[in-house]
């Protein structure tokens, strides 16, 4: 399976906690939605999410993992309480290929909310770790600033 991360799981340390078959495919960016984060409908968790923005960039790490792994990271992610919910996506990779993919994102969160202070070293760690675009990255840390 596919799956594009754009918060903590960029990480591969953190990936890898959930699902140990994550293989980074390539850097991707994902047109016209912008990183943000908010909180779960029942307000029980605070997380990153994607709005969509006419000409905004969200960059992240598109992967390939086992479908077993998948589903552990749908456990983990609360699909079934709705927490987070599979979006199909289409990514444009650095050397131009448009790929299909499948990342999360929060259904009818119940309020925005800030970064959770357990995404902001893992976030910019994988960013900076996959050599995600300098701007960008500056852009994260002005996200993050105060997580």
């Amino acid at each position: 399976m596919n799956y594009f991360a754009y918060a903590n799981l960029m990480d591969i340390d953190v990936i890898h906690g959930v699902a140990p078959s994550a293989k980074a495919l390539n850097v991707a960016c994902l047109k016209d939605y912008e990183l943000s984060f908010g909180t779960t409908t029942d307000g029980s968790y605070n997380g990153a999410r994607l709005i969509p923005a006419k000409g905004a960039e969200t960059w992240g790490v598109h992967y390939e993992l086992s479908e077993s792994d998948m589903a552990a990271m749908d456990k983990s992610a609360g699909t079934e309480q709705g927490h987070w919910a599979h979006k199909s996506v289409v990514l444009h990779t650095v050397d131009g290929q448009l790929v299909n993919s499948t990342t999360y994102d929060m259904p009818n969160p119940s309020g925005p909310a800030g970064a959770p202070a357990h995404y902001a070293g893992p976030l910019l760690k994988g960013a900076r770790a996959n050599k995600l675009p300098p701007a960008y990255i500056e852009k994260l840390e002005r996200l993050l600033k105060g997580a």
